[in-house]
């Protein structure tokens, strides 16, 4: 067996392979997610301070019932045939919630794949569709999160353009970001944690290790978001934009796979209250 460093490179210098890339990302959630954990959350005595914070290895080996060594190896992405119980075992040691274990055990080959099939050229029915929702803010996101499709409104209030047609770039990079997103930090962190979710079976993926690099080397804070190896699986319900001429609005965000195959998501973001949609009808309006 070929050793797996962290970084997911096989130390016998080979190319991993999707399955090698899976659990080296699993052995660094579970490490992330020990790191979080206090001996006095899982009922271990205070021995005092730590060179480093939550749990050692050990001490969830002993916790969930199995080797030390074992456990070692999980967190190595060099344990490919781990069982299902014992990864339970380790979640309920680390308290992991429901999506978390779903993540885990995705990478692990124990739950269903999402698909991620080369995306249709669905456009011209994408454009329909997004226009059809006018005034109102409407776009189209595929694996990558680039915005395929987005009507005038979404145009405008988000800021996309020929240069912003990516939603990480337009949250992390976009010289506005914080005056268009007055809830910023939680966005942010939201979405990073939704991408991360969302892009675990496509792990290797030229476009999507280059997306991730640039987006680490360009900003500081999506590399500390991304380190945490946080997961979700529900995109926000609500969403505070803003905009010079539109003043700060609360939307319902509501987010839709287009099909099974296509890897777009469709993305429908809806006034809250009657004056916030009339508003938006006149802004729609004056700036139509």
């Amino acid at each position: 067996m070929h050793a797996v460093r962290r970084d997911g490179v096989a130390a016998a210098g080979r190319a991993p392979g999707l399955t090698d890339l899976k659990f080296a990302e699993l052995g660094s959630f579970l490490a992330a997610r020990r790191a979080e954990v206090t001996p006095q959350q899982v009922g271990l005595p205070n021995t005092g301070p730590r060179r480093l914070p939550g749990l050692r290895r050990e001490e969830v080996a002993m916790l969930a019932g199995i080797g030390a060594s074992w456990y070692t190896w999980i967190e190595q992405g060099r344990a490919k045939n781990v069982s299902p119980n014992i990864l339970t075992a380790i979640a309920d040691v680390l308290g992991l919630n429901q999506t978390q274990r779903q993540y885990m055990m995705r990478l692990a080959g124990y739950a269903a794949p999402f698909p991620r099939l080369p995306p249709e050229d669905n456009r011209e029915l994408s454009s329909d569709v997004v226009n059809g929702f006018l005034p109102n803010p409407a776009y189209v996101l595929d694996c990558y999160w680039d915005i395929s499709v987005a009507n005038s409104a979404a145009e405008r209030l988000l800021g996309i353009d020929g240069q912003w047609t990516n939603y990480l770039d337009l949250l992390f990079n976009h010289p506005l970001a914080a005056d268009r997103f007055p809830r910023w930090e939680q966005e942010a962190a939201s979405a990073v944690a939704h991408f991360r979710a969302e892009s675990a079976e496509m792990l290797g993926d030229p476009l999507l290790d280059a997306l991730i690099a640039r987006l680490r080397d360009e900003s500081a804070t999506f590399a500390k978001l991304w380190d945490r190896y946080d997961v979700d699986d529900e995109s926000p319900g609500i969403q505070v934009l803003n905009h010079p001429d539109l003043g700060e609005v609360s939307l319902t965000r509501l987010s839709l796979d287009v099909t099974s195959r296509s890897g777009l998501k469709l993305v429908l973001l809806r006034p809250r209250t009657a004056g916030t949609e009339d508003r938006i009808n006149r802004w729609a309006v004056d700036t139509g």
